[in-house]
């Protein structure tokens, strides 16, 4: 619960923004089937996890299911620098792949992700590059540092065995590799022979999804929520396990650990579906890897 193929909603004027546009609007792709919407009955999950708790859920036999970090980073200013990333490579309502990609279905190739809505130079695509790396090499990093055992080992196996490129966006563009900056009191440090992180990931602001599950060459996947719009009012945008009725409430500075393979969706937000620039309810990163890749 919720039950998979729907599109989840936690609160009423929530279904009032979304109805006509997700019954009646313009697909993006006629031939898919209109997803169902409901109303979620917080009676009837199983655990609804509070925004300021942390939490880790097992199976009965102690096999991890999916684990919640909040506070995940404790420089405010890092988590604000990353933010700052997140929404200037993307566009509202949407995720952005960031690193390798194994190109279209008709033209597959492997090569850097090549996804800029507007004209830029060499040197802008190059920094713009650099500093989504950059990003998530971070958020990699933290992962080696404070995540559970067993996401860390699952995808480094995944990464040993596959000997695949890391997100090193100085692969692409030439110049000295496993390297990322980060600013920290205002001053850029770099750091040199660093892990980079998994060769793909993607960023997303006011994004939501229905129920669904994913094959992924490795088991776990990471999402960073690094902003989450402070109003007291229901906004939605909250992470649902399906296959255990597990509810996350959305916080900022929250980290995520779930298997993709487990029915999954992100509940429909309390902005407009026309939206394009704004507001933003939330925002944040993911370590995502397709199997196409």
């Amino acid at each position: 619960y919720p039950p998979k193929g729907f599109w989840i909603v936690d609160h009423d004027p929530i279904w009032d923004l979304w109805y006509n546009h997700l019954q009646y609007g313009k697909q993006p792709d006629a031939r898919i089937a209109r997803r169902p919407m409901m109303r979620v009955d917080s009676t009837a999950l199983q655990f609804d996890l509070g925004p300021e708790e942390s939490g880790r859920f097992n199976e009965s036999d102690g096999t991890p299911v999916m684990m919640v970090m909040r506070d995940f980073c404790s420089l405010v200013e890092i988590v604000s620098w990353v933010n700052d990333i997140v929404l200037r490579n993307e566009d509202a309502g949407c995720i952005v792949i960031c690193g390798w990609s194994a190109g279209s279905r008709s033209k597959p190739a492997f090569d850097f992700v090549r996804n800029f809505l507007t004209s830029k130079s060499d040197a802008e695509k190059c920094s713009l590059r650099y500093e989504a790396a950059s990003a998530f090499a971070l958020f990699w990093n933290m992962v080696c540092a404070l995540g559970p055992a067993e996401v860390l080992s699952d995808i480094e196996h995944f990464l040993s065995t596959t000997k695949i490129y890391g997100m090193d966006a100085n692969l692409h563009a030439g110049g000295t590799e496993n390297v990322y900056t980060v600013p920290i009191n205002g001053i850029p440090i770099t750091f040199r022979n660093a892990r980079m992180a998994p060769p793909s990931g993607v960023f997303a602001r006011n994004y939501a999804r229905a129920v669904h599950n994913e094959v992924q060459p490795h088991k776990w996947s990471i999402a960073w929520t690094t902003f989450r719009a402070s109003i007291n009012k229901e906004l939605g945008g909250h992470f649902y396990n399906s296959d255990y009725g597990i509810r996350i409430r959305s916080a900022i500075n929250t980290a995520v650990f779930w298997q993709p393979e487990h029915f999954h969706g992100t509940s429909l937000q309390d902005v407009p579906p026309s939206e394009k620039g704004g507001p933003v309810i939330q925002s944040g990163l993911s370590i995502v890897t397709s199997s196409r890749l």
